[in-house]
């Protein structure tokens, strides 16, 4: 499939894609007319990144572990990084709620979820 079929099954933009390559992320086949073409498993490959990243992991982390997240279990490295990026978000969530709390206070109201 061409940069455009991928980009339209993945969401992901073909500027972003070309990045991806331009990371290591993907590497697709070029065919003699220079134009990238991309395996079915590309569009699987795509969710894994899109996935470390919404978790937390920066593209050089997401490029070195990605070939971690297989259907094996995920290797030591990879679970160590994600349980610091899930310590770091809640965290960052105890941060909002105290922030939230201290808005409601502030307006004279009660704080959300009470």
């Amino acid at each position: 499939m061409k940069i455009g079929e991928l980009a339209r099954q993945t969401g992901v933009s073909e500027r972003m894609l070309r990045f991806y390559e331009e990371q290591g992320l993907l590497a697709p086949v070029r065919t003699a007319a220079g134009y990238r073409q991309y395996a079915e498993t590309d569009v699987a490959r795509v969710a894994k990144i899109r996935l470390l990243q919404r978790a937390g992991l920066a593209l050089k982390e997401v490029a070195r572990l990605l070939d971690c997240l297989g259907p094996a279990p995920l290797c030591d490295e990879l679970q160590a990084r994600l349980r610091a990026c899930r310590a770091e978000n809640r965290a960052r969530l105890a941060q909002l709620a105290e922030t939230e709390a201290l808005l409601a206070r502030l307006l004279g109201e009660s704080p959300a979820g009470a």
